[in-house]
């Protein structure tokens, strides 16, 4: 025992040669300090560990008092003593926003239609033949049809109709000629007797329809003056039997009360018959008006006659 005591003496003897002993206030005093700077360093991590928890989670940490977040105070005895209020903010948690307008959706690629094996339906090409700058004599009325001389004549124009008669296919006329003559029965030959029949021929091309609508246009007439007065005589028409030729034909009848010899009407019931017939060929019509010599009727024959004789040669002609 006494050389422990000893050697503890030495020692303290050797330690106060160093430095001397603190006392005990300032042991004391910096033992407090210590503890101080222990507590700073705790809070200033915990701050830390906090904040990073927060970032983390999607919230921000802000010291800012003011309305729009939730302010959250420290639990108590946390030991971090009094500090900043702190609030936590939502960030937006929204998709990126897409553009406002977007590119137009590519047409969708349909694999090629299959070729059809049916042939292509077009309709027939229908070529207008052009024209003609005038009628020729060799398709209109000859001295031979007649058994009297013809005499060419300006165009007359449609046949003699009651007021009521309209022709709109006139419009459609392109080219036409007439002819005139004092016809004779074969058995009638100049200048032995009177003529038997006054004779006009007029042939006519039409544009488009012009042809037909002219044939139409012949038989409306006789709807519209089946009775009626033509230049202030009574008068009748009406439909017969067709000649047969041509694309198509009209052979019209058309009447008027008997007269004498200054025109005037003789009141006596009798009836004086001509007749008109026509022939058409495509865009071309040919027409016999037998309209009477003098005061004498026409015969129907003479109509038909005529107009086959002509058909034939209007065929030759635009068929």
């Amino acid at each position: 025992m006494p050389d422990d005591v000893s050697r503890a003496f030495a020692a303290l003897s050797s330690d106060s040669e160093r430095g001397l002993l603190l006392s005990g206030s300032e042991l004391r005093r910096q033992a407090a300090r210590r503890r101080a700077a222990w507590r700073t360093r705790a809070a200033a991590a915990a701050t830390a560990v906090l904040v990073v928890g927060a970032v983390g989670s999607g919230w921000a940490l802000t010291s800012d008092s003011g309305s729009g977040g939730n302010t959250v105070l420290p639990p108590a005895g946390s030991g971090l003593g009094a500090g900043p209020a702190v609030r936590w903010t939502p960030q937006s948690s929204a998709p990126p926003s897409l553009p406002t307008s977007l590119p137009p959706a590519s047409p969708s690629s349909s694999p090629p239609a299959a070729p059809s094996s049916r042939p292509p339906t077009t309709e027939p090409t229908v070529t207008e033949e052009p024209m003609p700058a005038e009628i020729p004599y060799q398709v209109t009325l000859r001295q031979e049809d007649t058994n009297a001389t013809v005499t060419q004549f300006r165009p007359l124009g449609v046949p003699e109709f009651c007021p009521a008669a309209t022709f709109p296919s006139q419009q459609q006329l392109g080219v036409s000629a007439s002819i005139v003559s004092r016809y004779r029965k074969p058995d009638n030959p100049p200048p032995k007797g009177i003529p038997d029949d006054g004779v006009y021929n007029t042939v006519g091309v039409y544009r488009g329809d012009g042809a037909k609508d002219y044939l139409t246009d012949l038989r409306r007439a006789v709807e519209a003056c089946s009775t009626s007065q033509v230049r202030g005589l009574d008068a009748q028409f009406g439909l017969m039997l067709p000649l047969g030729v041509g694309d198509e034909s009209v052979l019209i009848e058309r009447s008027y009360e008997e007269v004498d010899a200054d025109g005037r009407p003789m009141n006596n019931g009798r009836w004086r018959n001509t007749y008109i017939a026509a022939v058409r060929i495509g865009d071309a019509v040919t027409v016999i008006d037998c309209r009477g010599y003098e005061n004498a009727a026409s015969e129907a024959a003479t109509a038909r006659t005529l107009g086959k004789a002509l058909a034939k040669r209007l065929k030759a002609w635009r068929g």
